[in-house]
């Protein structure tokens, strides 16, 4: 019989290490960089009711959620988007208030893949929520703080395709495609199936022209160029609007000084009417998808019996720290730590001393012996940079393990250069 102690479940990792801790550094940044534009947090519970996630408007499949009944016989699930848990947040608030409201998030959420084997179930998301706004300045907003967060925490090479939810379902519609051709279209497109996106076009749109041209809009990504050429050939004023809302919205980017990265992309997808206008993805070499997912969900808040609009975005943090990874190789552990050895007579000042230096910043290991050539063996088996001995109160070997050197030192000397340091 398997032992299942010594086992973990499909779709869940251990973070331990160099790994957990560059894990926790980017979450820590993410979390300043969201607080610098005046994002507040929000906790919300692990599960919740079921219909928490299942509402009508792109809710969740209850395959893909995590289910349990309560003692009480109540169907709850594991929290699989924290979205909807704000949103239940936001609908049981009594009193509106002054908006807009920010809202920020760093938590774990818990789904079946609906595909993609290896796929983790349980997953870390960054993300915010500006409620109560309805423009091109809080689309702005929330694409500018994404393109941040993820420069801070070392992500550069990545581009930012926006759509729109509006353009290919008024194009579509104004083509005289029917519900199950434009469920056809949508299903070609979101599996990237060249062959039968262009036979369900060829069947509903019989000039040449504007075939080749849809084709070529769904199959391409762009700059600004192209968005403004497509502008000119489009007759659907619908459809004319929709990009007139992303002109305004690229050149609002433009003013915050991130425009380089972006790419307008008319095949991204809203799933049962979720999103209804802006939406972007975020991508980057070596992870098949997208590290960063959000837009405007206008509708969302009324079935929690708020008449709010709403945009905001997600991180996938799992996705992104396995870029950094790729990136650049992990720093050794204890690469910036430090090992005190001390014997009876002299650990209360190497108590001291220690206290000092981690307050000014420095990591301090205990060493749980005073033979220095143990101590030693241990540092270096580890990757320690190097070893403070304090040998009487008044003198301490100082050990640089890279260089291979020692000197001694006096307390004083040793607050002298914390003191400059800081």
């Amino acid at each position: 019989m398997k032992n299942y102690a010594l086992h973990i479940p499909e779709g869940v990792k251990d973070y331990t290490g160099e790994e957990a801790a560059l894990k926790g550094k980017i979450q820590d940044q993410v979390k300043k960089v969201f607080e610098g534009y005046s994002y507040h947090w929000v906790e919300t519970p692990t599960f919740e009711y079921l219909n928490v996630f299942t509402t009508e408007k792109a809710g969740f499949q209850s395959p893909s959620l995590y289910k349990f009944v309560n003692r009480q016989g109540e169907m709850l699930a594991l929290r699989s988007d924290m979205t909807r848990a704000i949103a239940r947040v936001i609908g049981m608030q009594k009193a509106e208030s002054m908006m807009p409201k920010r809202y920020a998030y760093m938590t774990n959420s818990f789904r079946y893949p609906e595909r993609y084997q290896g796929k983790l179930h349980e997953f870390t998301q960054a993300g915010v929520e500006l409620i109560g706004k309805n423009s091109i300045e809080a689309d702005a907003e929330v694409i500018k703080l994404a393109i941040t967060a993820l420069k801070k925490v070392g992500v550069t090479d990545f581009t930012v395709h926006i759509g729109s939810s509006q353009f290919l379902k008024c194009t579509l519609s104004d083509l005289g495609l029917g519900e199950a051709a434009v469920e056809k279209v949508y299903e070609a497109i979101d599996q990237k199936n060249a062959v039968l996106l262009k036979d369900v076009l060829q069947e509903a749109i019989k000039d040449e022209e504007t075939l080749a041209l849809l084709l070529e809009l769904i199959e391409c990504a762009g700059h600004i160029d192209l968005l403004r050429s497509v502008k000119k050939k489009m007759n659907s004023p619908q459809a004319v609007k929709a990009l007139d809302e992303m002109e305004q919205l690229y050149e609002l980017l433009e003013d915050y000084g991130v425009s380089e990265s972006i790419l307008f992309n008319f095949s991204l997808l809203s799933y049962g009417n979720y999103y209804t206008g802006m939406m972007f993805q975020v991508f980057t070499p070596y992870i098949g998808t997208a590290i960063v997912e959000g837009g405007r969900y206008d509708h969302l808040l009324e079935e929690f019996g708020k008449d709010l609009p709403a945009v905001g975005f997600g991180m996938h943090m799992n996705a992104i720290l396995q870029r950094l990874i790729k990136q650049k190789p992990l720093t050794p552990l204890y690469s910036k730590c430090t090992l005190v050895v001390a014997n009876k007579q002299t650990r209360k000042i190497c108590y001291e001393v220690s206290d000092h230096h981690r307050e000014s910043g420095m990591v301090i290991e205990n060493s749980f012996t005073d033979n220095i050539e143990e101590a030693k063996a241990y540092a270096k088996a580890v990757g320690m940079g190097g070893i403070l001995h304090y040998k009487d109160y008044n003198k301490v070997d100082v050990y640089n393990l890279a260089e291979g050197t020692v000197q001694e030192a006096t307390i004083n000397e040793l607050y002298r250069v914390e003191n400059e340091r800081g």
